[in-house]
């Protein structure tokens, strides 16, 4: 049985993807993007296996396996969703505010290329912080199951609405401020770093001009790239998913030096600004707080009318 906590996160998590979904498509129909729809037969063949198979385990009995498959589809819908609006938001073609972002950081006192240089020139740590950077999506799909699992169901519909809300609240903010990032303001060449991978950091640039400048872009899953600098969605997801697994002992410490990994490979792998990062945290916090008062509330769709009581008429 779930608590009442766990079934309002678990309504406010359906509901938010029937909401944002209804938001992309009107959206999506008056923007200048298209979808190829055959980059989405796979996707729809899995989240279509997913139903189904949750529908299964639901009447066999089997309630924590129906609400893993459940919860893994939705994560699935909305992370599709979250990246289409990027796209969107990217579209809108505002100008590069790059010059912007680095003179936050050099106000901060953080020399974005020195730490670049620095990170390359250690190639144990360019591997490690490669590594932390590469989990974003594997934690993702294994971490609300374990959570389930594990009798955490709050944890673990907690962290999948708070990564939507991250999601969606990212792509929104990052209509005023679309970059190029680091690696070109900086005049990095990637193919004179030693140790870090660039492709993060240089592979999303083909996309984000083409969507900014063409007058009609076709967007491809095949091809999407992760395309937001400010805020920093994979910093945004290490918080979130560092703080959705504290109350799991034998998950915490991993899960929290691993993120720790993460937040930092945004810097190094991931090509963005130190502001890109506390923006991000800063957004995963108030998207956790929100969560955590959405748990007290009963969305609409569990909520019961409540009956008039019967008048006591005189005849």
């Amino acid at each position: 049985m779930l608590t009442r906590d766990a079934e309002n996160l678990r309504g406010w998590l359906l509901l938010f993807m029937i909401a944002s979904s209804l938001v992309v498509v009107v959206l999506y129909l008056t923007s200048k993007i298209s979808l190829e729809y055959q980059s989405l037969q796979q996707a729809t063949i899995s989240l279509c296996i997913l139903i189904v198979a949750s529908a299964i385990c639901a009447r066999r009995g089997f309630l924590n396996w129906s609400l893993v498959l459940e919860t893994l589809s939705i994560g699935v819908a909305l992370s599709i969703l979250g990246l289409v609006a990027s796209y969107m938001a990217t579209s809108v073609n505002l100008p590069l505010a790059d010059q912007l972002l680095a003179s936050a950081d050099r106000t901060l006192g953080f020399d974005g290329a020195a730490f670049i240089h620095w990170v390359d020139s250690q190639p144990w740590l360019a591997w490690l912080l490669m590594q932390a950077y590469a989990s974003f999506a594997v934690q993702l799909v294994l971490l609300p199951p374990i959570l389930i699992l594990f009798g955490q169901a709050v944890r673990g519909f907690g962290l999948v609405l708070s990564y939507a809300i991250a999601c969606f609240a990212a792509s929104l903010i990052s209509i005023w401020f679309p970059a190029e990032a680091t690696n070109i303001t900086y005049g990095i060449d990637g193919n004179l770093l030693q140790s870090i991978n660039a492709q993060f950091g240089f592979a999303f640039l083909e996309q984000f001009h083409a969507v900014r400048n063409q007058t009609e872009f076709v967007l491809s899953l095949d091809d999407a790239q992760g395309i937001l600098t400010f805020p920093s969605v994979h910093t945004a997801t290490a918080v979130v998913c560092a703080v959705s697994t504290l109350t799991v002992p034998w998950l915490r410490y991993p899960v929290l030096f691993l993120n720790i990994c993460m937040a930092i490979s945004t810097l190094s792998h991931g090509a963005h600004y130190l502001v890109d990062v506390v923006a991000g945290a800063l957004l995963a916090i108030a998207a956790l707080w929100l969560v955590t008062r959405l748990a007290r509330v009963s969305p609409p769709i569990l909520r019961r009318p409540v009956r008039a009581p019967a008048l006591d008429l005189p005849f």
